[in-house]
């Protein structure tokens, strides 16, 4: 279809192929074959050229390591480069980067110092080969899977890695949020273009991943995900999430362009990012957000008394570090212990329950008291409007999510008890509880 419409229309229209999961310089160069294959691939002086813009799109974490060698290969293969020349002077190689993936495996923090060394490491190799890059940023809809204020999330971004043009996805509810009405699209396309002049106006060069204190960045990356990846991989971890949220009546429901899972694995690997954050979120855990920082952050505290210092400076000067903790606290603020506790009571083994709990709360515990210590003050004094908007919400919620788990609980003794056509019949009940505390907080995955 792609080859005929070049044929009658030209190649203007067609915009880019991304490869979801680029692991290796092979997953883009398979696309020249099949372009080949239906007489998509032209010849030109300077050897075939494809008229399709390949863009690879880097998610978990290995991939974002392997991303600047995979991209040095790719931009370096004679296709590729007949390519960019047939395009002209104005010719530019798109990457995406996905920010759920990435942080669902190794946590929130660990995942945006990642694709940060990973832009540098990518514009240093679209530099080396002279290719001028364009990053499209698949950020989603919540913290965890790279939301954030939009000014802030561009202040944050590599320095010199910005070169003029950028992509970003809008997904989900954020699209009815940002963009329903004339007034809210005019202001938040405002925001974005104001945000991108700003970052572009002054010319930056590109920084060095010494620049950026890293020794200190490195050590809480990845001790935090190491911390968040033993909850994962601890002895009952998929029992206590399949019980203590809603994820198993997500799964049931009929929403988003894809389903759930990759292949249909009953395995936290094949789950996709959307609804992992979604479950998480319904049940006000909120812990992909959040889960990992606070042993870092203590750790690191505790060994260098003299660090809480440094890391309250960094906040001021930094916009990057001020994107990441900021980001987390606000994550962290809207978990709510005691709402937690009452999902956590639908696991059915006790011995379970009280472990995961018990990791749960102490990570809390920790990166409340950390964070409080980074800025000096508690929440209630320095962001006094999103504390009382948090306070106002959680009476109304609190009401919602009794309900919910009152419906889970009924309709998972149905399921056990092989009633089905009684669970068919209460399951629209609980989609619609989800449906409401989704509105309620304003967010799903």
């Amino acid at each position: 279809m792609l080859a005929e419409h070049v044929v009658a229309c030209g190649p203007e229209g067609i915009g880019s192929l991304i490869v979801s999961m680029t692991r290796r310089p092979s997953d883009m160069l398979a696309v020249y074959i099949f372009a080949r294959e239906v007489g998509l691939l032209r010849n030109t002086p300077a050897g075939p050229m494809c008229p399709l813009m390949v863009v690879p799109l880097f998610e978990t974490v290995a991939d974002l390591e392997a991303a600047p060698e995979t991209m040095r290969v790719f931009l370096d293969h004679p296709v590729t480069k007949a390519s960019l020349r047939d395009r002209g002077e104005h010719a530019v190689q798109e990457i995406m980067v996905g920010y759920s993936d990435s942080s669902k495996g190794a946590g929130v923090m660990a995942s945006l110092v990642e694709l940060h060394r990973a832009q540098v490491r990518l514009s240093r190799v679209g530099r080396e080969s002279g290719v001028r890059l364009r990053f499209f940023h698949g950020r989603g809809g919540t913290i965890s899977r790279g939301a954030g204020p939009t000014g802030r999330f561009l202040e944050a971004l590599p320095r010199g890695s910005f070169d003029g043009e950028m992509r970003v996805t809008e997904q989900g509810e954020t699209i009815a949020q940002k963009y329903a009405n004339l007034n809210a699209a005019t202001y938040n396309l405002e925001l974005l273009l104001a945000g991108v002049t700003a970052v572009h106006g002054p010319k930056r060069e590109l920084e060095s991943l010494e620049d950026r204190n890293d020794v200190v960045f490195e050590r809480l990356a990845q001790r935090s995900q190491d911390r968040y990846r033993e909850f994962l991989n601890a002895d009952g971890f998929i029992q206590f999430y399949r019980e203590a949220t809603p994820i198993d009546a997500i799964e049931h429901s009929r929403i988003g362009s894809r389903p759930s899972r990759r292949t249909g694995a009953q395995s936290l690997k094949d789950l996709r990012a959307i609804p992992w954050v979604f479950a998480w979120t319904q049940s006000r855990f909120y812990l992909p957000g959040w889960y990992g920082i606070g042993t870092a952050l203590t750790e690191l505290f505790d060994d260098d008394p003299d660090s809480i210092r440094f890391v309250a400076q960094q906040m001021d000067q930094d916009p990057f570090w001020r994107y990441v903790i900021t980001n987390v606290e606000t994550s962290l603020l809207s978990a709510n212990p005691d709402i937690m506790r009452a999902y956590a009571e639908l696991v059915n083994d006790g011995r379970v329950r009280e472990s995961f709990l018990d990791l749960v709360n102490e990570e809390y515990r920790k990166t409340h008291r950390t964070v409080d210590q980074i800025f000096g003050a508690g929440i209630e004094a320095r962001r006094p409007r999103l504390w009382r908007t948090l306070q106002r919400r959680d009476g109304a919620m609190e009401m919602l999510h009794e309900r919910q788990i009152r419906l889970l609980r009924t309709w998972r003794e149905l399921i056990d008890g092989n009633k089905t056509g009684e669970a068919e019949k209460i399951m629209p009940k609980v989609l619609l509880s989800i449906n409401a505390i989704a509105s309620g907080l304003r967010t799903t995955g």
